[in-house]
Order: structure tokens, then C-alpha cells, then sequence
């Protein structure tokens, strides 16, 4: 598959399942962000994993929050 193809491919996720990411998958998703291009190499992201039930509410309570005061 080229690039183009991929690309073409591609698409947002927002709604999402309960079901745990296994380590092994999710040590796979975070290894190709990781070499994952980005412009002039200078990889600005920064990927935080949450998993903790408590924690995971409390990214849902802000990420609505900050969506309101977005707009």
C-alpha cells in the first residue's frame, strides 16, 4: 500500500468502547506513533496512556469542559 492510499484511509474516532486496549496492541500503537513522521522531525506530540477507570472519567469531565469554553 503507498502513501496516498493510506492517507485516503484514514478517519476520526469519536465515540469510543469500554473494552481495555491489550498491552500488546496498544505497545504497537504507541511504537508507530512514535517513529511516525512528523514536519522537520521535530515529533511535537507528547501521548499520555490513561487507564484508570477514576482517571479516564476525569479526562471526559475536562475534554467537555474545554470543548464549552472552545466555542
Amino acid at each position: 500500500m503507498n502513501f496516498l492510499d493510506l492517507a485516503k484511509q484514514r478517519c476520526s474516532i469519536r465515540s469510543f468502547s469500554d473494552k481495555t486496549v491489550e498491552k500488546e496492541n496498544l505497545d504497537y500503537i504507541l511504537e508507530s506513533g512514535r517513529v511516525a513522521p512528523s514536519a522537520c522531525n521535530k515529533q511535537p506530540q507528547r501521548i499520555i496512556v490513561v487507564q484508570d477507570k477514576m482517571n479516564i472519567e476525569k479526562v471526559q469531565k475536562l475534554t467537555k469542559l474545554l470543548a464549552l469554553n472552545a466555542s
